[in-house]
């Protein structure tokens, strides 16, 4: 069974290497992207089986990332989890049609939390 990959969209390098090293210890491949440019990118390069997405990133917001992503025929299936400080559940429902348990507010979640809902997704 090959391996799922998860691509992270986070700009804080701490954050984006402590979530590749528990991806890395449950058997997943981390693909990092520091930016919103690069997460397109490689999103539509790589096609990952789950998308980690901040919203606030230093070039385009998580939103613009996201239309960007869903664009395009395989983006507009693509499994997006989003993973922010910085906005309200109101703000991102506007903008980004997810059910709430794909949005996650940091610091208010675990990366063991984050771990069996990600191991979740992934089982569907």
């Amino acid at each position: 069974m090959p391996t799922k990959s998860v691509l992270v969209v986070e700009d804080s390098p701490y954050l984006a290497e402590s979530l590749a090293d528990m991806l890395n210890i449950k058997g997943y491949e981390p693909i990092l992207a520091p930016n919103g440019r690069e997460g397109v990118e490689l999103a539509l390069d790589r096609h990952p089986d789950l998308i980690l997405l901040d919203i606030r990133l230093p070039d385009i917001d998580g939103y613009e990332v996201y239309r960007r992503i869903r664009e395009s025929d395989w983006g507009n299936k693509a499994k997006v989890m989003i993973l922010t400080a910085s906005e309200s559940i109101g703000n991102i429902s506007k903008n980004i049609d997810l059910p709430k348990e794909y949005i996650l507010f940091k610091p208010e979640w675990s990366v063991m939390d984050l771990m069996e809902k990600i191991d979740s997704i992934l089982q569907d």
